[in-house]
């Protein structure tokens, strides 16, 4: 089978408007690829060059110049990633779950601010089934997950982070459990509404909202809607939240065929 396609469906597209698309797409795919990989470096030399300026104070108007640099380079890898996603959003290929997410939580864990506060946990079998869909919309929905399970733990004393899934010949079913602050009722009412949010980001600069991407559970089922994947949450406070993902990845991959 291709690694690439369309939706199935309706009048049939042009064929040179689908290269347009899957070429643009493949390049959105590449550069955010390279965003990514370069990104996690960078968030460690700066967190260095924080702790060389404490060490070496006499020194800290140089490093600071330095960490000045490379905080543009990160404004500018986020422009990147930003172009990169909307270029491969449409894109048909296969979804490798299991791999996207790994690769997530490694970039995740290459922010010095993350990697020794967090301990993470993977559960997610090897024969995770691999389906024909739209990666982008999946990885952009698991990174604001993520995201938002890393931000409800900035205050908790033990910071754990699960995430495992189980499969059926239909549906795969995947879950990302936080011990965060929690939520309550009320709040849980409201979680999937657009700009509502619990979170204030500290003074120190050091809060993990500044690694957002989006709007958070509101974007990630944006996102996940229109494959019919439900998402639902079980949380109350100081006991954490675990978000279930059920993905019909029989169901999305029947709405796509390769051409």
């Amino acid at each position: 089978m291709s690694d690439s396609g369309i939706v199935g469906g309706g009048q049939e597209p042009d064929k040179q408007e689908v290269a347009t698309r899957e070429q643009l797409g493949k390049l959105g795919l590449l550069v955010a690829g390279i965003a990514h990989n370069l990104y996690g470096p960078l968030t460690g030399i700066l967190g260095t060059m924080d702790l060389l300026k404490l060490k070496f104070p006499d020194l800290a108007d140089d490093f600071e110049r330095v960490g000045q640099l490379g905080h543009r380079l990160q404004d500018e890898i986020r422009v990147m990633l930003y172009k990169a996603e909307i270029e491969s959003r449409g894109v048909v290929a296969p979804v490798d779950l299991r791999k996207m997410i790994l690769n997530e939580l490694e970039f995740y864990k290459g922010d010095p601010r993350l990697k020794h506060m967090i301990e993470v946990k993977t559960d997610l079998p090897e024969d995770l089934p691999a389906f024909i869909g739209v990666p982008a919309d999946f990885l952009m929905a698991f990174s604001n997950i993520l995201t938002n399970a890393i931000e409800a733990m900035s205050t908790s004393e033990n910071r754990k982070l699960v995430v495992s899934g189980t499969h059926d010949d239909e549906t795969i079913v995947l879950k990302v459990k936080d011990s965060g602050i929690g939520m309550d009722s009320d709040t849980l009412a409201k979680a999937f509404d657009p700009f509502f949010t619990t979170k204030e980001p500290l003074d120190d600069g050091k809060y993990p909202a500044t690694l957002a991407t989006g709007l958070g559970l509101t974007h990630a089922k944006v996102l996940l809607d229109d494959h019919g994947v439900e998402i639902t949450l079980d949380s109350a406070p100081d006991k954490g939240c675990t978000v279930t993902v059920a993905i019909p990845y029989k169901q999305i991959q029947s709405k796509y065929h390769v051409i």
